[in-house]
């Protein structure tokens, strides 16, 4: 195609965005969209994106070794240029130009256009050019006269080819411009491709031959540490430090989570008077965010220490276990275990083993691949283990785990890995447990009910919620928070606090929820007396109170439900029981015989 045919496609497509695809390459079609759509002006396309000084220099620094071999590339290859008048230009991976060497007459009209050191020329700068279609395609391209999509280089002939780097990622373009008159030969490709290649390879081998180096040092080391190259990408990691450290190569040091390292000393690896990476000293960093406890609780004394342990192990990543009656609150200790843990940015996964049939635990936790068993999901199913991998897996009532499945888990928390049902992958996983029971897990130890290795893997940090009836001092804060929730504020507060504190709630939180619910669906807006208040308790109760020949009040039921529980948790002991109640010996032997509990 002629130089005139060339510049009517171009008038044609720049003034009515009119377009042949049959008779331009399909290179050149998609970079002329990409500039319209980058807003590129079609009559300008000077360089405009330019480094001040201390960047260009840093930059300059940064890639020293492929400066020098562009300079080598040139005696080595001039013979190939013979006859005619060039700019060789060298630009990194963000198109910006770091060096250029050739005829001085050129590089004076280049510079007329800021094709010069310093100034980034990509398509989204300055339209169609060799130099930012060989960075986005990573090929070698050729850009001939009004194939550029922007006027300013119009009068310009370019080759360029990618510079690879390690892993062949591009790290920068070499490029050939010359006078719009020379022809489009396929010689001058070839020539760009080899000098490209020439310096891809010297790279690459230095690479090769520093990381050897380097790796020879990091393996005389005793300490455990981060091998990063010169431009801290990490090289190596010492397994004592993660779990996975090859999920870490790759990645910029900077891109380690601040919150769980802290960088103590880098010391540089020099060779031959050059320094060629680092060894990084690190050590986990305390989890020191601010408590967050997005719940009531109360003034007790009991909780609060509660929480003061939560606040202890949380930060940590080891195994909780939460021991309580159902509906203490056990759901809502693993939930702020979680937001103040290491693995809050991952997901909170629950599972309660004693909702799950025994015949389905297996697919629930580990998953299953396509056509595993019959009536199964046929594109397959992730597991809870798996959905939890960085982040918290709760398994409540753990205590109703079958045995058969308590030893899966166990394989899986030994090894931190899984295999679906039906595949053959093992998939690695990492994530925090906590398990929950309301059962006592060292009584079903000792009844061989739950596997012995299982237990010492789970109980590294119990924790044991106090009952509702243990901390009553909590009811009011409970109570109110419950009105500021549903926007009700009853006048007669006091004697709903009154009643409230007077019962055992054998269901804890959860019952008293379900009692204050009833107390706003039938009084929102009449009030009760007491006694319907105890009605509705009752209504909602599991408490069964023994007939007596004298009529008990709802205060006598309670405080011989009272004595009785506390009878029970003490084996009999009456001055330990007294001292439970908070009343003397001879008053709690008055009352055994007043209620008959002897």
């Amino acid at each position: 195609m002629s130089c005139m045919e060339m510049q009517q496609i171009w008038e044609k497509y720049v003034l009515e965005n009119s377009l042949d695809s049959f008779i331009i390459d399909k290179t050149i079609i998609d970079s002329w969209q990409l500039s319209k759509k980058f807003k590129v002006n079609p009559k300008d396309g000077i360089g405009k994106r330019f480094l001040t000084t201390s960047d260009f220099q840093k930059r300059l620094r940064d890639h020293e070794t492929m400066v020098s071999l562009a300079k080598k590339s040139l005696n080595r290859f001039q013979f190939l240029l013979k006859n005619i008048d060039f700019i060789l230009v060298l630009t990194d991976a963000d198109g910006y130009i770091l060096w250029q060497s050739g005829n001085e007459h050129l590089k004076e009209h280049a510079r007329e256009i800021r094709f010069s050191q310093g100034y980034q020329w990509t398509e989204s700068m300055v339209g169609t050019n060799s130099i930012g279609i060989a960075l986005r395609t990573k090929e070698a391209n050729f850009i001939h006269g009004y194939e550029h999509f922007a006027r300013a280089s119009h009068n310009w002939s370019c080759v360029a080819s990618p510079v690879f780097g390690e892993n062949r990622e591009v790290v920068g373009v070499v490029d050939l411009s010359m006078p719009a008159h020379y022809p489009k030969k396929e010689n001058f490709l070839f020539t760009v491709q080899l000098i490209a290649e020439f310096i891809s390879e010297a790279l690459q081998r230095k690479v090769f031959e520093e990381q050897k180096y380097m790796l020879q040092y990091f393996s005389s080391k005793k300490q455990p540490g981060i091998l990063c190259n010169s431009s801290m990408t990490i090289l190596h990691i010492s397994p004592e430090l993660v779990d996975e450290p090859e999920a870490y190569i790759g990645k910029k040091l900077s891109a380690l989570p601040n919150e769980k390292w802290e960088i103590v000393k880098r010391d540089p690896i020099r060779k031959e008077d050059t320094c060629i990476g680092y060894f990084v000293y690190v050590k986990h960093r305390i989890f020191n965010h601010p408590f967050k406890f997005h719940y009531v609780s109360g003034r007790s004394k009991t909780f609060h220490q509660l929480l003061e342990e939560v606040q202890i192990v949380a930060p940590t990543s080891a195994p909780i276990h939460l021991y309580g009656e159902t509906g203490s609150g056990k759901e809502v200790l693993a939930k702020t275990i979680h937001e103040n843990s290491p693995f809050a940015e991952g997901k909170l996964v629950s599972v309660n083993c004693g909702s799950i049939p025994e015949n389905l635990m297996e697919s629930e936790l580990f998953g299953y691949e396509k056509g595993a068993f019959t009536g199964a999901n046929p594109n397959g199913y992730i597991g809870k283990i798996e959905q939890a991998n960085n982040g918290t897996l709760f398994l409540d009532e753990i205590e109703d785990m079958p045995v058969s499945m308590q030893s899966d888990l166990l394989r899986v928390l030994q090894e931190k890995k899984l295999t679906r049902i039906g595949g053959t992958k093992e998939i690695n996983v990492n994530f925090r447990l906590i398990t929950a029971s309301n059962q006592d897990l060292k009584a079903l130890v000792k009844a061989k009910k739950f596997r012995t290795d299982l237990f010492y893997r789970i109980y590294v940090c119990p924790l044991q919620i106090p009952p509702l009836r243990d901390r009553k001092e909590d009811i009011r804060e409970l109570i109110k928070y419950f009105e500021s929730a549903n926007s009700w504020y009853p006048f007669w507060e006091e004697m709903l606090v009154e009643v409230a504190e007077q019962y055992p709630w054998k269901g804890n939180v959860r019952e008293l929820n379900n009692f204050l619910e009833r107390c706003l669906i039938y009084y929102r807006d009449r009030i009760p007396t007491k006694e319907q208040l105890i009605q509705l308790i009752q209504k909602g109760g599991l408490i069964e109170f023994q007939e007596t020949s004298d009529t008990l009040s709802f205060k006598e039921q309670i405080e011989k439900e009272n004595i009785y529980n506390a009878l029970v948790n003490n084996n009999g002991n009456i001055p330990m029981a007294a001292k439970q109640l908070s009343i003397s010996k001879s008053t709690l032997y008055r009352k055994i015989k007043k209620y008959k509990l002897d």
